[in-house]
């Protein structure tokens, strides 16, 4: 994992990986994703040698199987085999639904840290955000939606971890955290030096995730702007408000530090081409597709 400076304030994030290492109920990425992301990336394999590489581990074959036939993928729900989950899904699909899961059977269920963080309701508002970002995905005309609903998914990724390199200092920044009080951002830099978008970022690249994934992961507590040089950085501002409209919508049970008066909703609609009109249209669209993604909730 490369040194980094942070983004703000210029502190060497070569720390980021201490912390990662320093983890050690935290996995390595699984040998069956580091099989599945080989074949996605080299252009001579075909499906059936990405099916040979979902099929050598068998729960990971048996829950993407499941998820296929939910009907957030599948209507219809026939895919019985995985040589036609994945002629029918295609590889990208394939590809996010891999990293959803081996993230939330492995890091999300880790018992690596305390139990200050109620990962269960933390993973549910996870859900939440993965489902609004691929309804705005296809909202504003993104070909690939799959990625959102994994970037949304995965958005507060860094604060499981933290939970597991720190659960009774994290706790601590919770609690003073919120609405009416500091940013948790502004407090995790000041604790740890970095972020946990930062933190989640520097663990997304050590699993090889796309980059795509990478950016918003790190980005989406960034001030948004509609920079078209920027890589990424509507899927980043897209996950941010999907984040916004899942506190808003459904809101979490217990405080994950989210504060609505700090964010710039205006700037976030520009950031991610969307209007407020079109959100306002397309509420009940929201609510289906987090109904829809209800089998992610059985993950972890």
């Amino acid at each position: 994992m490369s040194p980094a400076c942070h983004k703000e304030t210029g502190v060497d994030n070569s720390y980021l990986a201490e912390v990662l290492e320093s983890i050690t109920d935290l996995p390595t990425i699984p040998q069956a994703l580091i099989n599945i992301l080989n074949v996605i990336d080299d252009p001579d394999t075909g499906p059936a040698d990405l099916a040979a590489a979902v099929r050598q581990d068998a729960p990971l074959m048996a829950t993407i199987l499941r998820l296929a036939n939910s009907p957030f993928y599948m209507p219809r729900g026939d895919i019985a085999d995985i040589n036609r989950c994945v002629s029918v899904l295609g590889y990208e699909t394939i590809q996010q639904v891999a990293i959803s899961v081996s993230v939330a059977s492995i890091l999300v269920n880790s018992e690596g840290g305390g139990d200050e963080l109620d990962c269960r309701e933390l993973w549910h508002h996870s859900v939440v955000t993965g489902a609004i970002a691929k309804q705005l995905a296809k909202i504003v005309g993104l070909k690939n939606t799959e990625e959102l609903f994994t970037a949304g998914l995965l958005h507060d990724l860094g604060k499981f971890i933290m939970e597991l390199h720190a659960p009774g200092q994290y706790a601590s920044l919770l609690s003073i955290s919120g609405p009416g009080q500091r940013s948790l951002n502004e407090l995790e830099i000041e604790k740890f030096g970095f972020d946990h978008g930062e933190l989640a970022a520097a663990f997304a690249r050590s699993w090889r995730f796309p980059e795509i994934l990478v950016t918003a992961l790190r980005s989406h507590h960034d001030q948004p702007a509609p920079d078209p040089a920027q890589p990424f950085g509507q899927v980043a501002a897209l996950v941010a408000l999907a984040d916004y409209l899942a506190n808003t919508i459904e809101p979490p049970q217990v405080n994950f530090g989210f504060d609505d008066s700090k964010v710039n909703l205006p700037a976030l609609y520009l950031a991610c081409d969307i209007t407020g009109s079109q959100v306002e249209a397309n509420m009940e669209a929201f609510k289906e597709s987090v109904e829809l993604a209800a089998p992610y909730l059985q993950l972890p």
